[in-house]
C-alpha cells in the first residue's frame, strides 16, 4: 500500500511540474515572453437580393407586336472573404401557368436577362454567371434586367411565373 501512495504522489508531482513547465517567465532587463495568437477563419459568403419578387409587367398589344417587354429585376449584393461567383437560372424549364386556356408551356428561355437595360445575352433556360470576384469583397452589387419574349401565336391570356435561382458559390 505504501508503494502505491508513493507512486501516486510522484505522478501528481510530475503532472504539476509539466503544467508549470509550459508557462514562460523571464527575468532581467529587457525581458521578452512570447504568446502565440491564432484564429480560425471560416468561409463567409452572403448573398442579398433587393427584392424576392420581380414584376415582369402585363404585355400590351405593342409589346406583342415588338415581341418582348422589358422590366427591371432585383439587385444582387455579395459579401465574401474568398473568390466567389453568382449564377442565375430558372428553377424549372417552363413558366408556371394559371388560366382558363390550355397551358402554353412557355419555356424558361423566354425570360432573357442582362446586367444593363437593353442588353440581354442570357436566358433562364441555362445557368449563367451574373457576377464574380477573384478576391473577397465587402460589398459587390449588380442589378439584373429582364426581357420577357411574347408571341401572338403561343402566349395565351393568364398568369405566368417562373422561380429564378440566384446561387452564390465559391470555387
Amino acid at each position: 500500500m505504501r508503494h502505491f501512495r508513493t507512486a501516486t504522489a510522484a505522478a501528481a508531482l510530475l503532472v504539476g511540474f509539466t503544467a508549470t513547465a509550459k508557462a514562460q517567465t523571464c527575468t532581467g532587463n529587457p525581458c521578452t515572453v512570447q504568446v502565440t495568437a491564432s484564429a480560425t477563419v471560416n468561409d463567409i459568403l452572403r448573398l442579398t437580393l433587393s427584392s424576392t419578387t420581380a414584376n415582369l409587367g402585363s404585355p400590351t398589344e405593342a409589346d406583342y407586336d415588338a415581341g418582348f417587354l422589358d422590366a427591371a429585376g432585383p439587385t444582387a449584393s455579395v459579401k465574401s472573404n474568398r473568390p466567389w461567383h453568382v449564377d442565375v437560372v430558372g428553377a424549372a424549364g417552363v413558366f408556371s401557368y394559371v388560366g382558363s386556356l390550355t397551358n402554353p408551356n412557355k419555356p424558361a428561355s423566354a425570360l432573357q436577362w442582362g446586367t444593363s437595360a437593353g442588353t440581354y445575352g442570357n436566358n433562364m433556360g441555362a445557368s449563367s454567371q451574373l457576377m464574380s470576384g477573384a478576391t473577397g469583397t465587402g460589398n459587390a452589387s449588380q442589378a439584373i434586367f429582364f426581357r420577357t419574349l411574347w408571341s401572338w401565336a403561343t402566349d395565351v391570356s393568364g398568369s405566368y411565373s417562373l422561380v429564378v435561382n440566384f446561387t452564390l458559390a465559391a470555387p
